[in-house]
């Protein structure tokens, strides 16, 4: 069974180490960095892309009607008619103030869009930080395992020693052996992630090649208290800055509907020409009043567009002020009790693994303990720091959540 083991451990430890030695090098981001290169993504130009439409809208809808010039000839027949020629100006006037009402909603549609987009991008950068800090977390994971497998190494070169001098059985060291081919292939498979981790880092930093994370994943700082951060109103987030301006346009829709009634007014004015019977002709002007008559269009559509408007952005509105303040609770207290348990986890496991581990070492080479004892206390001391390690990037998580739930940051 050995001799078929060490070749499968030398190939896979092989492959591991090459693997390692071909990684390309990738650019180091750090937040700063991450977030001045946001700007040149594509989802920023596509918000302010309908951020831009939005303001057309609003120019077109307070645009004035243009003035008309008309020429028209009249002529009577038979033999002994006169023709009169006519030139006229109209100018029509809106008294109403649909217009402006109308105007008045595409601003604020303008200013929701604009609270909207402002909105996405926090949610794009909140999700660009996420990706620094899983590619924080790969990368350290990757570090943790291989000194860890280093540390094993030299354990399973104890049991090698004490098999070679007869005082422990060959199972041993076989079973050490498997021990270090399970963790190169746990090495192998979070090289993998790692490299996962980089491109989607790069993808979303405007980097086809991928990226890494500058420094080490750190605990963050302590959350501000949570009645500081209650205290803020929730009118500053960009979702609720939108809802405001909806209801402000529902509202300028329906003056618009109110006003239906008045109708519009087109004055004319302009030059008369005739020819008169005996050969000579005549002069004068020609002016004239219109009329609209709102007979059919009542101001029906802006009427059931504002009250559907404002039932809508009144129920948004509600939601945002009823869920808000929850989730910022819960995600404040995850944040707390995640940082409390990753210190804990510092301070009472990390603290006694080094022990721990001489321990179990100096138990097997002295024949007092046995190899289960020993992959047992290594096993241990790995998975204790990969917890830890876990839940540093489970705080560093947390507190992108209470960002988004916040809407801002701290």
């Amino acid at each position: 069974m050995r001799t078929s083991l060490l070749p499968t451990i030398v190939t896979i430890a092989s492959l591991a180490r090459t693997a390692h030695a071909e990684e390309p090098a990738v650019p180091a981001l750090d937040e700063a960095r991450l977030e001045a290169m946001l700007t040149g993504d594509p989802r920023a130009a596509r918000l302010a892309a309908d951020v831009d439409a939005a303001r057309a809208e609003a120019i077109a809808a307070g645009v004035r009607p243009d003035p008309s010039l008309s020429f028209e000839r009249e002529e009577v027949f038979p033999d002994g008619g006169v023709a009169t020629s006519y030139v006229r100006l109209a100018v029509p006037l809106e008294v109403s103030g649909r217009r402006a009402a109308r105007a008045g909603a595409a601003r604020a549609h303008v200013e929701a869009t604009t609270a909207l987009g402002s909105g996405a991008r926090f949610a794009h950068l909140i999700e660009a930080l996420r990706r620094l800090r899983l590619a924080a977390y790969a990368r350290a994971r990757v570090e943790l395992l291989r000194a860890e497998r280093a540390a094993l190494v030299r354990a399973v070169e104890i049991v090698r020693r004490r098999t070679s001098a007869g005082a422990a059985a060959g199972y041993d060291l076989q079973r050490g052996e498997l021990e270090l081919a399970a963790y190169d292939d746990r090495i192998a498979a979070a090289d993998t992630e790692l490299w996962a981790a980089r491109l989607e880092l790069g993808a979303i930093a405007g980097l086809p090649g991928g990226a890494d994370a500058a420094g080490a994943l750190e605990l963050p700082a302590d959350p501000p208290p949570l009645d500081a951060l209650l205290g803020g109103d929730v009118r500053g987030r960009a979702d609720y800055r939108a809802t405001a301006a909806r209801l402000e346009g529902a509202r300028a829709l329906d003056r618009a509907a109110g006003r239906a009634w008045i109708p519009d007014l087109t004055i004319s004015a302009g030059f008369m020409a005739q020819d008169a019977a005996a050969g000579g002709s005549a002069s004068g002007y020609a002016a004239g009043l219109a009329l609209s008559l709102p007979v059919f269009d009542r101001g029906q559509a802006d009427r059931a567009r504002a009250a559907a408007q404002r039932r809508a952005a009144e129920a948004d509105r509600l939601l945002l002020e009823r869920e808000v303040p929850a989730a910022i609770r819960a995600r404040h207290a995850a944040l707390a009790q995640t940082l409390a348990r990753a210190r804990a986890a510092h301070r009472d496991q990390l603290a006694r693994l080094d022990q721990l581990l001489r321990s179990a070492e100096t138990g097997y080479r002295e024949g007092g303990g046995n190899i289960v004892e020993l992959l047992d206390a290594y096993a241990a001391a790995r998975d204790a720091r990969l917890r830890e390690l876990e839940l540093r990037l489970g705080a560093r998580l947390a507190e992108l959540e209470l960002w988004l739930a916040l809407g801002r940051r701290p």
